[in-house]
């Protein structure tokens, strides 16, 4: 809920724009397990991004920006149930990201800094002490659910073209399916994040 409430203030801008650079490192990521190559990864400060990929598998390096922003953050407010997995999760994304950064992200802007800043805080908070883990997985893991929403009443309705449904469905010959596709990933995005909040809160009564 603070999340939502500070959304627009410029103490959630930071953590909005890491989570663009965990999307470009879905993207990354995807592209390598399915063949491809990544030629470069770019996360601006207002909140852009983009990844350069060749080879691998379109469809699923497209959509792996929010189904994967989306079924990390699930995964990190789920394992809550148990918490030495929770802190594993918050290092490894906190260490991928590093990772990734270092290797596709042009040294000197503000996204390499963010990037090999912030996914240093995520291993240090992680190894620090279980509750910062858990409290630093919570937060991550609702911020990385609802970007998807922020995207699609903003991004979508001025320029679809340019997001990744929009991209999806011009792969596909069909530009109409940007905003199926979108509707779809947001619903996917606040479904699995209400399925790990309840198996965390029944755990947390049991």
């Amino acid at each position: 809920m603070g999340a939502l409430l500070l959304w627009n203030t410029a103490l959630i801008k930071p953590f909005r724009v890491f989570v663009v650079m965990v999307h470009e490192v879905c993207h990354a990521s995807a592209s390598l397990m399915t063949g491809g190559d990544v030629i470069e990864m770019h996360t601006a400060w207002e909140e852009s991004g983009h990844t350069l990929t060749s080879g691998g598998w379109p469809p699923l390096i497209i959509s792996a920006g929010y189904v994967g922003s989306a079924l990390i953050g699930a995964a990190l407010i789920g394992a809550g149930i148990l918490p030495q997995l929770q802190r594993f999760f918050v290092l490894l994304v906190g260490a991928v990201t590093m990772g990734m950064t270092m290797a596709y992200t042009p040294v000197g802007g503000a996204g390499f800094y963010l990037g090999i800043l912030g996914g240093l805080a995520l291993v240090c908070l992680a190894m620090y002490s279980a509750r910062a883990g858990a409290a630093c997985a919570v937060w991550l893991g609702v911020m990385l659910c609802l970007y998807s929403f922020h995207d699609f009443h903003s991004d979508l309705w001025l320029f679809a073209q340019y997001t990744d449904a929009g991209i999806l469905a011009a792969y596909w010959g069909l530009p109409w399916l940007a905003y199926p596709i979108a509707a779809l990933w947001v619903w996917l995005s606040v479904w699995v994040m209400y399925r790990a909040m309840g198996t965390l809160m029944r755990h947390e009564k049991d």
